[in-house]
């Protein structure tokens, strides 16, 4: 499945930064953000109609320090690495969901959200898998022959877009199918075991990938 243009990173001027600056430093739970010293960007995600991406990077600090909100220009949801930030944009702002936006909105699901084994990494192509390079020739031959391709198909029955993926998790590969079902709420179904022992050294989010 070849995968879609991701949306590019837009960064507001000093006006526009200044203004979501001033929004955040009056919530109880404000964070301390240089005003001189951070970048803030803006990205549109094609499964919500008022929600977008906005990231804030404060160059202030070593290393720098990043924060992630789901925004409709008012209200700012911070991604903190479980399901219920992301749960509650899809309660304020219905998801748009099709065949063509849905492994998106997989992707951006898992880019953000932490299991209980780690990060989860959906493999579109196990070519360009990160670190493929750091695996022995074994490994690679041993990813290649068991690799299933992505494939998105819609239950109408339930309303609920199926994608069955091979997925790497907690030093696993497996197989699975990912309900996502019209609130926008994930579950895995028919998991199997695919390969174990596949580690990655460093997170493959951080492997040059575009943010979800």
């Amino acid at each position: 499945m070849t995968q879609p243009q991701q949306p590019q990173w837009i960064r507001m001027n000093r006006e526009q930064a200044g203004r979501v600056l001033g929004q955040l430093s009056a919530r109880d739970d404000a964070l301390v953000f240089s005003r001189d010293a951070t970048e803030v960007a803006w990205r549109s995600l094609a499964f919500f109609s008022n929600y977008r991406l906005c990231r804030l990077t404060n160059y202030a600090t070593m290393p720098t320090f990043t924060m992630t909100y789901l925004t409709n220009g008012t209200e700012y949801i911070a991604l903190d690495g479980t399901a219920n930030p992301i749960y509650t944009a899809d309660e304020k702002d219905p998801l748009l969901l099709t065949e063509q936006n849905v492994l998106p909105y997989v992707e951006f699901f898992f880019h953000h959200v932490q299991g209980s084994e780690g990060e989860v990494f959906l493999i579109r192509d196990p070519h360009r898998m990160p670190f493929m390079d750091s695996f022995t020739a074994a490994q690679r031959a041993d990813i290649a022959h068991i690799f299933k391709p992505v494939a998105v198909s819609f239950d109408a029955a339930r309303g609920a877009y199926k994608v069955d993926a091979t997925l790497h998790y907690g030093g696993v590969l497996m197989s699975a199918s990912i309900a996502v079902l019209p609130d926008g709420k994930i579950a895995f179904e028919n998991q199997h075991l695919l390969l174990s022992g596949i580690h990655f050294p460093d997170s493959p989010y951080g492997a040059g990938r575009s943010e979800g």
